[in-house]
């Protein structure tokens, strides 16, 4: 039987291209977009839970990598081509979070000029009513997508912790099954020795046999020399 020959890489590895790919989507949409509106906030929060997602997602794939090369269920080329795309989606995680870095700075002047312009604007405080309700609302979609996210996440890692599980459970059979054929050979080689044993000592008792019929042989003649000696 043969030993377990595949992994999760190739579901995990996809999950985080997707999520990269979307991040970057999220990223250049968030570029066309005013820091005042409500929509950049959704934005803003949803790439932050999105690359804390993806390093929790990197750090479980790199797991994923070390046990196939501990285990090596998979051939070099594979392993190598494995720790390449790791390296590539670890600077693409570096880059994302530089752009993401830069833009939120490039941000940071407008948004306050805006603020103290909605602040001198008049009548009274109709302005600052209303973005102090756009801010509870994105607040409250940010929460809203962040429980959906969590809950993404708890169910990806579930999926991963149950597929780690079956592959641990089916090394444990191998394993058992790898032990019983070494039993059984064991078995094996313990009767062959015994049969041996038992040859060799046939072996030897016909041998000692052999020599006994000579022995007798060299008497008769002897005495039948002795004989023909005497009464010739």
């Amino acid at each position: 039987m043969a030993l377990v020959d595949h992994d999760s890489w190739d579901i995990e590895y996809e999950g985080c291209e997707r999520l990269r790919h979307q991040l970057l989507v999220y990223l250049n949409q968030r570029q066309q977009l005013n820091p005042r509106t409500s929509q950049f906030v959704q934005l803003t929060s949803s790439i932050q839970t999105g690359i804390e997602q993806l390093a929790k997602d990197m750090k479980h794939l790199k797991v994923v990598l070390d046990n196939a090369i501990t285990w090596e269920t998979s051939p070099e080329e594979e392993l190598q081509q494995r720790r390449i795309d790791w390296d590539r989606l670890t600077s693409q995680l570096r880059e994302i979070r530089e752009k993401f870095a830069n833009s939120s700075r490039s941000n940071v002047p407008a948004a306050s000029g805006s603020a103290w312009q909605d602040q001198d604007l008049g009548p009274g405080h109709s302005n600052s009513s209303r973005n102090t309700a756009l801010d509870v609302e994105a607040l409250k979609q940010k929460k809203t997508e962040m429980l959906a996210q969590q809950n993404e996440g708890l169910e990806v890692l579930s999926a991963t912790l149950s597929r780690q599980r079956q592959l641990a459970t089916q090394l444990g059979n191998e394993v058992e099954d790898q032990n019983n054929i070494l039993d059984n050979l064991a078995n094996a080689m313990d009767r062959v020795e015994t049969g041996v044993q038992r040859e060799t000592q046939s072996i030897g008792q016909v041998n000692r046999r052999d020599s006994t019929w000579g022995y007798w042989l060299v008497i008769i003649a002897l005495f039948v020399a002795i004989i023909v000696v005497v009464f010739v």
